[in-house]
């Protein structure tokens, strides 16, 4: 009787060794699929030609909006709608920090982007609007 289960125990021990591997791979392949998605994103961006400063200040306003939206979202006290509400005044507090960063034709670039892309956003063509 312990023979059967020192046994079944063997198969599946192996069997997760086995499997590892191919776990490993879909693991590596996801990461790399979002790897490669990330560049289009990229590319849809309207250039502003950002300074190194600029792109410092605008790393660390990205960096600090998602440490706080993190805190936020880990913060067992607030109920979803409060959350909602305290993660959509992060990113406007985060949008205005990086348009008082903007000199006035990187900003004005910047909105004629999103008045570009707002429809996307939606499902909606903004060339049918």
């Amino acid at each position: 009787m312990s023979n059967k289960f020192i046994t079944q125990g063997l198969v599946a021990a192996l069997l997760l060794v086995g499997a590892a591997p191919a776990i490993t791979l879909a693991q590596d392949a996801q990461g790399t699929a979002q790897e490669q998605a990330a560049p289009e994103k990229k590319a849809d961006r309207p250039n502003l030609n950002l300074t190194d400063d600029q792109k410092a200040q605008m790393k660390k306003i990205h960096e600090d909006a998602k440490s706080q939206m993190d805190a936020v979202k880990n913060d067992s006290s607030l109920s979803a709608e409060q959350k909602q509400a305290k993660m959509k005044q992060i990113r406007r507090d985060s949008h205005k920090q990086v348009e008082a960063m903007l000199t006035p034709e990187q900003r004005k670039t910047m909105k004629e982007w999103r008045q570009e892309h707002r429809g996307h956003r939606n499902g909606q063509d903004p060339a049918a609007s």
